[in-house]
């Protein structure tokens, strides 16, 4: 999303600058600040359009939109203030950040929107410019309530168009496909991993790429955490399945990955063991010293417990 407004921008200023040197265009312009305005949103969007996509973030992303939503406000107050046309720069900007589909990156930003229209209008505002107070207030809930109307669509195109991923609050879903794989897969080995890929910043994107690559996967409460169930796995299958988990949240900026796995029957004899061994296999994987850490629960050894072989 943030690389595409870095395209759309450019063309947008091209044609504002083409539109505030006709005759057309009413409100004064300070060209020179202008241009300098110009300069600096052309330098950010390039540099966007260079930087790696791992390096977007929820907060680096938040950052930028922020700093267009500023230069976007002094663009606005360098072409007339108040009487402005330009002010519907801002709607990209809006849409752009509510199609991330995280509700706080699309506050944030819509803050960042108002807060900086109303410091740049208010010089006018206070000088008792055209339309005065009431066009300011009139176009800040413009932008307010674009900002809703657009992110209520963009979650529900995702809830409609991805099939809906499954986001388990208490951990009975899981349980539950856990439950219907070993009773439709009598005989055969069935494994379950679980996956903390620490810090995402597209959990939607990582979801994606774990139903392509592994199998369905089921976000476990609010975080980024999630659990797959696979079934005819041994060992190698299922590290195999945890390494691709894990080099996928890799891909996307994650940082201190981890992941635990269990298989039945040998690591438990019931559904919900089986998820105890695989989550005590992941609160193993924690105790490893790697930035990224893979546990599965081994057999039982006499006399000492449960053991676990370690990947890194």
């Amino acid at each position: 999303m943030l690389k595409g407004l870095s395209l759309l921008y450019p063309g947008l200023v091209v044609a504002a600058l083409l539109l505030v040197h006709g005759d057309s265009y009413r409100p004064a312009v300070s060209y020179v600040p202008l241009y300098m305005t110009v300069s600096v949103v052309f330098t950010v969007a390039i540099a966007l359009l260079l930087l790696p996509t791992r390096q977007f973030g929820e907060g680096f992303c938040v950052a930028f939109y922020a700093l267009y939503a500023f230069l976007i406000a002094t663009i606005a107050f360098f072409t007339g203030g108040i009487s402005s046309e330009l002010y519907v720069f801002f709607f990209p900007l809006i849409v752009a950040s509510a199609l991330h589909g995280s509700g706080r990156m699309s506050l944030l930003v819509q803050g960042a929107v108002l807060v900086s229209y109303a410091l740049a209008m208010l010089p006018d505002t206070l000088d008792g410019g055209v339309g005065g107070p009431a066009l300011v207030f009139f176009r800040l809930v413009a932008f307010g309530l674009f900002g809703a109307f657009a992110l209520a669509m963009a979650r529900s195109v995702a809830a409609g168009g991805e099939e809906g991923y499954a986001l388990d609050e208490d951990g009975s879903v899981l349980l539950e496909r856990v439950s219907a794989e070993l009773e439709a897969r009598r005989g055969v080995q069935v494994g379950v991993i679980l996956v903390d890929p620490g810090r995402v910043g597209d959990t939607r994107l990582l979801m994606e790429r774990m139903r392509a690559r592994i199998g369905e996967p089921i976000l476990l409460g609010e975080g980024a955490v999630f659990g797959v169930v696979l079934s005819d796995v041994d060992d190698s299958m299922l590290e195999s399945a945890a390494r691709r988990a894990l080099a996928a949240a890799n891909s996307l900026g994650a940082e201190e990955t981890r992941a635990g796995g269990a298989i039945y029957p040998r690591d438990a004899r019931s559904a919900d063991d089986l998820l105890v061994a695989a989550g005590a296999a992941l609160e193993a994987a924690f105790e490893i010293e790697s930035p990224s850490a893979i546990v599965l629960a081994g057999r039982g050894v006499p006399g000492s417990g449960t053991s676990f072989q370690a990947a890194r």
